[in-house]
Protein backbone atom coordinates (compact mmCIF):
# COMPACT_ATOMS: atom_id res chain seq x y z
CA UNK A 1 0.00 0.00 0.00
CA UNK A 2 1.52 3.29 -1.10
CA UNK A 3 1.57 6.50 0.85
CA UNK A 4 -0.82 9.22 -0.23
CA UNK A 5 0.66 12.71 -0.37
CA UNK A 6 -1.66 15.68 -0.48
CA UNK A 7 0.05 18.72 -2.00
CA UNK A 8 -0.63 22.04 -0.35
CA UNK A 9 -2.88 24.61 -1.94
CA UNK A 10 0.08 26.93 -2.56
CA UNK A 11 2.02 24.25 -4.42
CA UNK A 12 -1.02 23.46 -6.56
CA UNK A 13 -1.47 27.14 -7.45
CA UNK A 14 2.22 27.63 -8.24
CA UNK A 15 2.28 24.52 -10.41
CA UNK A 16 -0.44 25.96 -12.65
CA UNK A 17 1.00 29.47 -13.07
CA UNK A 18 2.04 30.52 -16.58
CA UNK A 19 5.77 30.36 -17.37
CA UNK A 20 6.36 34.15 -17.63
CA UNK A 21 4.82 34.66 -14.20
CA UNK A 22 6.91 31.82 -12.77
CA UNK A 23 10.05 33.44 -14.22
CA UNK A 24 9.15 36.77 -12.60
CA UNK A 25 8.48 35.06 -9.28
CA UNK A 26 11.81 33.24 -9.50
CA UNK A 27 13.69 36.46 -10.30
CA UNK A 28 12.02 38.26 -7.39
CA UNK A 29 12.84 35.40 -5.03
CA UNK A 30 16.49 35.36 -6.13
CA UNK A 31 16.80 39.13 -5.70
CA UNK A 32 15.25 38.93 -2.23
CA UNK A 33 17.61 36.11 -1.21
CA UNK A 34 20.61 38.06 -2.54
CA UNK A 35 19.55 41.21 -0.66
CA UNK A 36 19.09 39.30 2.61
CA UNK A 37 22.46 37.59 2.16
CA UNK A 38 24.12 41.00 1.68
CA UNK A 39 22.41 42.31 4.83
CA UNK A 40 23.65 39.30 6.82
CA UNK A 41 27.17 39.81 5.46
CA UNK A 42 27.10 43.49 6.42
CA UNK A 43 25.92 42.72 9.96
CA UNK A 44 28.61 40.03 10.30
CA UNK A 45 31.32 42.43 9.09
CA UNK A 46 30.14 45.10 11.54
CA UNK A 47 30.18 42.59 14.42
CA UNK A 48 33.64 41.40 13.46
CA UNK A 49 34.96 44.97 13.22
CA UNK A 50 33.46 45.80 16.63
CA UNK A 51 35.09 42.81 18.34
CA UNK A 52 38.48 43.56 16.80
CA UNK A 53 38.24 47.22 17.87
CA UNK A 54 37.04 46.32 21.39
CA UNK A 55 40.04 44.14 22.25
CA UNK A 56 43.26 45.40 20.68
CA UNK A 57 46.11 42.90 20.75
CA UNK A 58 48.61 45.51 22.05
CA UNK A 59 46.81 45.81 25.41
CA UNK A 60 47.98 42.36 26.57
CA UNK A 61 51.58 42.05 27.75
CA UNK A 62 53.28 38.95 29.07
CA UNK A 63 55.01 39.34 32.41
CA UNK A 64 58.58 38.07 32.73
CA UNK A 65 59.24 34.79 34.50
CA UNK A 66 60.09 34.93 38.19
CA UNK A 67 62.80 32.52 39.36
Amino acid sequence: MGAVVHPSLVSQVVRHLPAPLLNLLDAWSSALARRRWQQRQLKWQQRKAATVAAAPAASYHLKPWRD
